[in-house]
């Protein structure tokens, strides 16, 4: 692969983080707006979206590291050290935050009337909870509401009671990463058998959000060819790309399009597991226009490729992780204060340019020394102990 061919899925993806912490300030500090907001602004927010296009980048780019030589085992022991060390000390970062200002989200919640701000999310900052929420609800068993183990929902915690509310997608991250490591390994040794398990994926699950991990990895050769098969491929197709992006986009701004919703109440008739409701899918379905459209669009790629985009896309996994816990409690804290001595429009304008450099700042220690150095340990964990077995 091209070292920067994935340059612009990098890019991708430090949009999509701040879409995510965009979608929770307004939620909590500009509720009203929010719900009215012209449809076009309301993509700029679309973090329902851009956590899926997350999924999918993952399958994509997770499927030629996967296919490079070495034991199945020590390929998840990788992933596993690569979720598990940045969560851990997300969590360690919100216990702390949360124990020193456990009602800042309350107080605030009061002046800007936001429900969702109001939720019981600060979870319980104590040492129990804390090694819970690291050894089994991020990452193994979820939560009540997004959880892959059904049968276990009603014994999960809820996931307003999380330390970190985003570690919600971790759990499907991890499983979803497992899948793809799957059928890279079965692709690898047996084609009939690998057809037959995407086949039954699209049949089982096919508008799950686990699925998305299959679409990234089938999607995945055409981010893999090389730059003058992926010029062709876009000479062959010049408008798809634009016309991809262009309706995901729209799709991302109003989710109620009936024909979505026909298709979805279609396929839920045949499926084990189905999007439960329209929302959900039209924000999957625009992800894969959107991401689809990222592969094929060069002008796009251009974009992404920015300087600020892939800073943003390195900085990505420490944003996603730290700005929950920052916005329940110091940029609540800091609406309080400012408040009752200036005007609400000023206190929130006060509050956003704080609130995301504090997070710009801390993700950027983050990445430094929380995310590369489990990057780097995730790479040793398998090099030696595995192959030497």
């Amino acid at each position: 692969m091209q070292p920067g061919k994935v340059q612009y899925l990098e890019g991708l993806r430090g949009i999509a983080a701040m879409q995510v912490v965009l979608l929770h300030f307004v939620s909590g500090f500009l509720p009203e707006r929010a719900q009215h907001a012209w449809p076009p602004l309301r993509v700029l927010f679309d973090g329902h979206t851009a956590v899926y296009v997350f999924f999918l980048i993952s399958g994509a780019v997770l499927t030629p590291s996967f296919a490079r030589p070495g034991p199945f085992a020590a390929k998840l022991v990788k992933r596993v050290v690569r979720l598990g060390i940045p969560v851990a000390a997300a969590a360690v970062i919100a216990t702390l935050l949360l124990a020193a200002w456990p009602d800042a989200h309350l107080r605030a919640a009061a002046l800007t009337g936001s429900a969702w701000l109001a939720m019981d999310s600060s979870g319980a900052p104590t040492l129990a909870h804390l090694a819970r929420e690291v050894s089994l609800d991020s990452l193994l068993l979820g939560y009540r509401e997004a959880t892959l183990f059904a049968p276990l929902a009603e014994r999960l915690p809820l996931m307003e009671q999380s330390l970190d509310a985003p570690f919600w997608s971790l759990h499907l991250e991890l499983y979803g990463s497992l899948l793809v490591l799957v059928l890279v390994w079965l692709r690898a040794r047996s084609a009939w058998l690998y057809r037959v398990l995407v086949g039954a994926a699209a049949v089982l699950f096919g508008t799950h959000p686990m699925f998305l991990f299959v679409l990234g990895h089938l999607l995945s050769p055409v981010m893999a060819l090389p730059v003058d098969g992926h010029k062709r491929l876009c000479a062959m197709l010049p408008l798809a790309g634009t016309l991809l992006l262009a309706v995901g986009l729209a799709l991302a701004a109003t989710k109620d399009w009936r024909v979505i919703e026909t298709c979805r109440l279609w396929v839920a008739a045949i499926e084990l597991a189905a999007s439960p409701n329209l929302f959900q899918f039209a924000s999957q379905l625009a992800a894969v226009l959107i991401f689809a459209g990222a592969l094929l669009c060069p002008p796009a790629q251009a974009l992404l490729k920015r300087q600020s985009c892939r800073h943003l896309g390195r900085l990505s996994f420490g944003i996603y992780l730290l700005h929950f816990p920052i916005l329940f409690t110091v940029a609540c804290l800091i609406l309080t204060d400012t408040q009752p001595v200036l005007p609400f429009a000023a206190s929130v304008a006060i509050v956003f340019v704080v609130f995301i450099g504090i997070t710009m700042f801390a993700a950027m220690l983050f990445e430094r020394w929380i995310d590369r150095p489990a990057i780097a340990l995730s790479r040793r964990a398998g090099a030696t102990r595995w192959q030497a077995a």
